[in-house]
């Protein structure tokens, strides 16, 4: 009962800029450790589903699977075809292009002794069939889909430990479009619990990487930025960093300057650190003087989002706390972006810290607000799988929305918003992450959006009058 009333009483009271609360959802969920997660509408219904297995104990080493978000709960999607796994990594991603979100695995098989690596087809009736890409059975690392040469297909990179020989890699893999795969030319390091994070940090049009792990090959931590080529190669640049491992590291626009810095955490020997990295331009980056962060972690995660729907990216920061004694602690910090290039650690939060597992920040419910999932170990060491609601679970909507219309919605080229009472409003077109796509202030009954050039999948549309504002899903097929 000890477990029960912690996980029930890690309701949160949070002063952002709107009167909100963080309630744990009571979702359901596997209590799982040495997990991974993923947010993905496999159904395509408009709201996002999630992936999520781990270890849960030694007569039951894998639990979770595929569950089903629909009118306000989780539902575990029987005999889906994914599997139970622990170790590792996944990601969502319509990898075949036939409209449906695939979802990309590296992990642990415990039943069977070895890594997996595979993408898992979207059948479009509730299950999902490996398609034996023959990539290196591996976990104990990262995975990710991702258009490197942007033909329009996703490709796949991975960092881990390979189960034939037990040795460390690190490869990405082209998509032919054809359900095959071809390994690029590049040679990366070999990395023990790597962390990638992809983005187009120099803003040339192609995605680029950051990287950190235990390089086997110099037998030391390991920390660098590889830029793409543009020819299907990458080249490691001579960008200075932190070298750490056994953490994360993730992009955002944290200064709204328009370009994409980047934050470093983990341990190099002892105690854990955090830095971030301002992008400069140029290839040039400054570190910046922690910026009102208190701790760093190791073992855990990072999120970049707008939790707080102010305009810009605040920082959720899990995982165990080394100080300079050696003394470490579980904690999760939210740290909310001041606007100026400084963050403040948010003291209202009472998140259950997590370690060993995975955090995932998105929209699920696409009610405008930022929600997490948390999976690992806890302060006890026991396995712990919430999904955090951002807000009140009742959705509320403001009454302006019945002043307007948007059509067609899905869409796949232009979105119409029309006025019925007053013509001056304004128009954002978010991701799921709260980051702003496309904005502009309308002084017109109607007014066009072109959104040709996104993605297909799930966006959040908030339109702004007189100081109201609504928002809604909007669905680009």
């Amino acid at each position: 009962m000890m477990k029960k009333i912690t996980l029930l009483g890690a309701l949160i009271l949070m002063n952002f800029g709107y009167a909100q609360t963080f309630y744990d959802a009571q979702a359901g969920l596997a209590q799982v450790s040495y997990s991974l997660s993923a947010w993905g509408d496999y159904d395509n219904d408009g709201d996002l589903d999630l992936y999520l297995s781990g270890y849960l104990n030694s007569n039951t080493p894998g639990a979770g699977g595929l569950y089903e978000y629909d009118n306000g709960a989780f539902t575990l999607v029987a005999n889906s075809g994914l599997p139970l796994l622990d170790n590792g990594e996944a990601d969502w991603g319509d990898f075949d292009g036939d409209g449906n979100m695939d979802v990309l695995i590296m992990a642990y098989d415990e039943s069977a002794y070895i890594g997996i690596a595979d993408v898992f087809h979207n059948n479009g009736n509730g299950t999902f069939t490996a398609m034996n890409l023959g990539m290196l059975p591996s976990y104990l690392g990262d995975a990710h889909f991702v258009d490197i040469n942007n033909d329009g297909h996703l490709d796949i990179a991975l960092t881990g430990i390979e189960t034939n020989t037990w040795a460390n890699f690190t490869k990405i893999y082209k998509n032919n479009g054809n359900n095959t795969v071809s390994e690029i030319a590049t040679v990366f390091p070999p990395l023990n619990m790597g962390k990638m994070a992809f983005a187009d940090y120099d803003a040339d049009g192609d995605q680029d990487f950051a990287i950190s792990g235990w390089n086997n090959t110099t037998n030391n931590t390991y920390t660098a930025l590889w830029k793409n080529n543009g020819d299907e190669t990458f080249t490691e640049t001579s960008i200075s960093f932190a070298n750490l491992w056994l953490g994360d590291l993730g992009w955002a626009d944290y200064d709204a300057d328009g370009d994409l810095d980047l934050l470093v955490m983990g341990t190099p020997s002892s105690a854990s650190e955090i830095h971030l990295y301002k992008n400069e331009g140029n290839d040039t980056f400054t570190e910046e003087n922690r910026t009102g962060f208190l701790g760093a972690h190791r073992d855990g995660n990072i999120e970049w989002a707008d939790f707080d729907n102010d305009g810009d990216v605040d920082l959720y920061v899990t995982g165990v706390n080394v100080d300079a004694s050696g003394t470490e602690t579980a904690k999760a910090l939210l740290y909310l972006n001041n606007g100026n290039s400084t963050f403040t650690l948010n003291s209202n939060v009472l998140l259950e810290p997590e370690y060993f597992g995975d955090v995932d920040a998105a929209d699920y419910d696409a009610d405008g607000k930022v929600d997490l999932v948390v999976t690992g170990l806890d302060r006890q060491g026991f396995g712990i799988s919430m999904v955090y609601h951002n807000g009140p679970l009742a959705s509320i909507q403001d009454n302006l929305a019945n002043d307007f219309n948007v059509y067609p919605n899905p869409a796949s080229d232009f979105v119409t918003i029309s006025n019925t009472e007053v013509s001056n409003f304004s128009v954002q077109i978010m991701d799921i992450t709260g980051k702003i796509i496309k904005e502009e202030n309308i002084n017109t009954s109607t007014a066009g959006f072109d959104v040709s050039n996104l993605n297909k999948g799930i966006y959040l549309l908030k339109i702004t009058q007189n100081a109201q504002s609504f928002i809604q899903k909007l669905i680009i097929k």
